[in-house]
């Protein structure tokens, strides 16, 4: 019902904004110039100015003149101008400079209209040596400089297809430089539409939240719930968001200067974080940490103070801290629904789901702010939807506390007429708990013999990968330092380390194979998927798998398996048997030496026979191998490493296919491995 009810708030959400994500398919700035002649404005709309624009640093140049006197540089736009430090040393974070683009228009356009985001922090607009408007005023130090960021629109008339846009920017006091935002241009009808979109949608949601802001305050006052009154307040500070991202005209009407703007964007976003804090923590009290609750508020106190007391050149750099202190305290609060989650408390997975689309909608916005990723604001979107969830999840609690409430009432009425009949009923009730608590006390003390055993298991485990895994990627590790040390190594060292690399692989891999094997079979989960295969496609992959520990000590591999021999087993559990078996058979056989692999069909089993020339298994040994509670590693002949875990894993896997397994081996002379399965019929 949740996902259903996610699925038609998205829809509603995508048809009001389908815009949002649309492909960039708009031409580009190339070497200051925008070729537009092709472009058509009615049918494709207005587009956003990229690409690369002409460039002078520290030079406030003159439109009415025509002539450039500054250094000519090239800057990616839209783009901080500090990033060019690397490729021009002199430039500097604050500053001053000019940006200039001649765009190539078809014929019939002679006025445009733009739409600025993100210019930092003053700046003037010119076409054709004409100013058409300005944003605060841009000055050659911080005193000329007049600060102001957005405007709705700014519209300009020209003659020609030829127009020399020009763009004066300064700035003194913010962390971004220059052009860091979009510049929407097109025809001033069509911005002027879009302009009325906006200005609908962000209507819209700024009415959406207020009334539900307004609600939930109003029901606070009828009862005093403290998350209801977080959860008004938020809807509230969305709103103001809302109106600073969508630039409703109100705030026009107050005629705030760009400082007082910049202080306000900040802090409709600082304000969030204690007031989420505070919901959170009067929804789930008990699961809340309560040292987790200072810390936030404590730290969202110094990013609140650091705005609303230092100047702009201060302040301004806190977003990208925020932007961490954000994330840790999200992946706090989705701590606290899971474990609330996993305590049975109602309505956490709309609440997980409603802060999961919470905390990407505010990580975009907040990746846009610090200029690491460069997509369209949708916190509002995200914040619409988070709260219609929640409202619902409140507006249900509520009526889970009226149904509750009439229970209890109904209850209450029962026991006043039914006092006596109810102390027998609760009278045996008290007996079944008891007699259940027995059962569960039985059970808890299995659970704890379980655990004990898996404790035992880990610490097993542990001591393997500390010990074996350990090794061979330490020598891979040894042999790429000196491969990369060595430029100068010749082939044959080269060729002796890759070998080396090849086997640490190979061992590291088969052991791993193993633990993961012999993992589920500690837990229970080692069930086997019987299917038909045939034996000899089995053996010939197995042997693939080990052709460099044959290749490495020259073994002599004679294999006599017939293609009638087809299995019923499962297939992947029994390559894993026969991969052990032979890695087994060439660790233990000295060079020179000889593994052979045979089969045959007997009483309706097919036995699998893999005998080596090695050194043989004493008979001491040989009684303990394939116990589950024992385990025995033994280097090989060339002092290959084992983890005691392989004829143990291979026992187990062979006994879950129903069939047995048994070992002969006589000192000096070499090992014989037989295992039996049970034979199935002819694949066609």
């Amino acid at each position: 019902m949740y996902i259903r009810t996610l699925k038609y708030l998205f829809g509603l959400l995508f048809m009001a904004h389908t815009s949002l994500f649309a492909m960039d398919t708009v031409p580009v700035a190339v070497r200051g110039v925008l070729d537009l002649r092709q472009y058509n404005f009615k049918s494709e709309g207005p587009l956003v100015l990229k690409g690369e624009f002409e460039f002078y640093w520290n030079q406030m140049l003159n439109p009415a003149t025509g002539k450039d006197t500054g250094l000519l540089n090239y800057i990616d736009v839209p783009g901080s101008w500090h990033l060019l430090k690397d490729r021009l040393p002199e430039i500097e974070r604050y500053g001053f400079a000019t940006y200039k683009l001649l765009i190539l228009l078809p014929e019939g356009v002679n006025r445009l209209s733009f739409k600025v985001e993100g210019v930092y922090s003053a700046s003037g607009f010119f076409l054709n040596g004409k100013a058409i408007d300005y944003l605060g005023f841009p000055g050659v130090n911080k005193y000329q400089t007049l600060v102001s960021y957005d405007k709705p629109l700014i519209t300009g008339s020209f003659l020609g297809t030829e127009v020399e846009l020009l763009i004066k920017v300064s700035n003194f006091s913010q962390r971004n430089s220059g052009i860091v935002g979009e510049v929407l241009m097109g025809l001033p009808e069509q911005m002027s539409k879009q302009r009325q979109k906006d200005l609908f949608r962000g209507h819209f949601f700024l009415g959406a939240l207020l009334v539900i802001g307004l609600y939930f305050l109003g029901l606070y006052l009828i009862r005093a719930d403290r998350y209801r009154l977080y959860f008004s307040l938020i809807c509230l500070l969305m709103a103001l968001r809302v109106a600073l991202v969508v630039d409703v005209p109100l705030l026009e009407t107050l005629n705030f200067n760009g400082l007082i703007m910049a202080r306000l964007n900040l802090l409709s976003v600082y304000f969030l974080a204690p007031f989420f804090t505070l919901m959170i923590q009067s929804i789930f009290p008990y699961d809340f940490p309560k040292w987790a609750l200072k810390v936030i508020m404590w730290i969202s106190a110094v990013f609140i103070v650091i705005v609303v007391l230092t100047p702009i050149s201060l302040f301004s750099y806190s977003l990208p801290f925020f932007l961490v202190f954000f994330l840790l305290f999200s992946g706090l609060f989705l701590y606290v629904i899971q474990t609330a989650w996993n305590r049975g408390r109602s309505h956490t997975r709309p609440f997980s789901i409603g802060l999961l689309i919470l905390f990407f909608g505010s990580l975009n916005d907040l990746l846009n702010q610090v200029d690491l990723i460069n997509t369209p604001y949708v916190v509002h979107y995200s914040m619409f939807l988070y709260l219609l969830i929640y409202a619902y999840i409140f507006a249900d609690k509520s009526n889970m506390l009226q149904a509750e409430s009439e229970k209890l009432t109904g209850e209450l009425g029962l026991v006043r007429n039914n006092l006596e009949e109810l102390v027998e009923v609760r009278t045996a009730e008290l007996q079944s708990v008891s007699s259940q608590l027995k059962n569960q006390k039985k059970k808890l003390e299995k659970s704890n013999k379980e655990l004990v055993e898996a404790m035992n298991a880990r610490n097993r485990l542990f001591s393997i990968i500390g010990h074996d895994v350990r090794a061979p990627i330490g020598y891979i590790r040894q042999a790429l330092e000196m491969m990369i040390e060595n430029r100068n190594m010749s082939e044959e060292e080269q060729s002796e380390l890759l070998q080396m690399m090849a086997i640490s692989s190979e061992s590291t891999y088969n052991l791993l194979d193993n633990l993961l094997v012999w993992g589920r079979s500690q837990t229970g989960r080692l069930k086997a998927n019987l299917t038909r295969f045939q034996l000899k496609e089995l053996i010939d992959e197995s042997l693939e798998l080990v052709t460099i520990g044959i290749r490495e000590k020259g073994l002599k591999v004679e294999v006599f398996i017939s293609e009638e021999h087809f299995l019923k087993a499962d297939r992947d559990q029994l390559y894993v048997v026969i991969r052990n078996l032979l890695s087994n058979a060439i660790k233990f056989t000295p060079e020179k030496g000889s593994v052979y692999i045979s089969s045959k069909k007997e009483n309706g089993e097919v036995v699998i026979s893999i005998r080596d020339t090695g050194i043989g298994i004493p008979e001491s040994m040989l009684s303990k191998l394939l116990d589950s509670n024992d385990h025995y590693s033994t280097n090989g002949t060339k002092g290959e490493k084992g983890s005691g875990l392989g004829l143990n894993i291979c026992n187990e896997i062979v006994q879950s296919n129903k069939g047995w397994m048994r070992i002969e081996s006589e000192p000096g002379i070499g090992t014989t491995i037989l295992i039996g399965i049970s034979a199935a019929k002819k694949i066609d």
